[in-house]
């Protein structure tokens, strides 16, 4: 048993607790009787923990503080209305009178130019009178500048190379270059090539680029006579040398080097008269 005081460990058959001297059957009796025995005390009961004395967040809200700044005072220096005086100057007019041109009645003789062969009036600009001097006028040189370097090497080269588009090429370029040196005097326009081939020449089985090469043959051959250019080409040069000439297989490429000389007079003379 244990010692009621000590709290010791007695054996059983011990009658005093040899730690603290009680008497241990005094115990043994009181433990006997219930009735003796004092009432238990009641466990401790733990305390209640405190509530957590919740507080709302405070709003970090700070008005804002009036940023006040005195007004500034709007004053301006006031200007000066003094404005000094335009001078009421105006240069006198020059009264420009052009002179009259009165044409000459009798003008001397006309600037060199060769004498056609072919008996059609050689160029002669026209002359305008200054002060009883006789004056000629020089032709302006022309807008567009034509090409003057066709060569038969050229086209025989290009024509091979890009099997038979630059041959289009060529004639295109003449039809085109013709009607800008010849049009304004003959009143007359050769059709582009690029139309006679692909668009005239399956519809009538080759006959109206046969046609239009003889056409053009004859037209440049009367713009030579009309700016007075002593070289022989004209339809029958087609006829001698692209038709007869193609017996001996050589006369197809004479006639087109006939006509590169011929075209690149013609525009020779266009650049240089217009």
């Amino acid at each position: 048993m244990l010692c009621p005081k000590c709290g010791n460990d007695i054996p059983e058959g011990q009658n005093f607790c040899f730690i603290c001297g009680t008497d241990l059957n005094a115990a043994r009796a009181a433990a006997a009787d219930p009735a003796s025995q004092p009432a238990p005390e009641p466990a401790p009961q733990p305390a209640p923990e405190p509530a957590p004395q919740y507080a709302p967040p405070q709003p970090q809200y700070a008005p804002p503080q009036p940023q006040y700044a005195p007004p500034q005072p709007q004053y301006a220096p006031p200007q000066p209305q003094y404005a000094p005086a335009q001078p009421q100057y105006a240069p006198a007019q020059t009264q420009y009178a052009p002179p009259q041109y009165v044409q000459p009645q009798n003008a001397p003789a006309q600037p060199p130019y060769a004498q056609s062969p072919y008996g059609q009036p050689a160029y002669a600009p026209p002359a305008y009178q200054v002060n009883n001097t006789v004056v000629y006028n020089q032709p302006a040189p022309p807008a567009r500048t034509l090409a003057t370097n066709r060569k038969l090497v050229k086209y025989i080269f290009f024509t091979i190379l890009t099997l038979g588009i630059y041959h289009i090429v060529f004639y295109t370029n003449i039809s085109n270059s013709l009607n800008t040196a010849a049009s304004r005097y003959d009143g007359r326009k050769t059709m582009n090539y690029c139309l006679v081939t692909f668009v005239f020449s399956w519809l009538t089985f080759g006959i109206v680029p046969f046609v239009w090469i003889i056409k053009m043959s004859s037209r440049v051959g009367r713009e030579l006579q009309r700016r007075g250019i002593n070289y022989g080409f004209n339809a029958g040069t087609f006829w001698l040398w692209n038709v007869l000439g193609s017996l001996i297989i050589v006369g197809p490429f004479i006639y087109t080097h006939k006509l590169a000389v011929a075209m690149n007079l013609i525009c020779k003379d266009y650049n240089l008269k217009g």
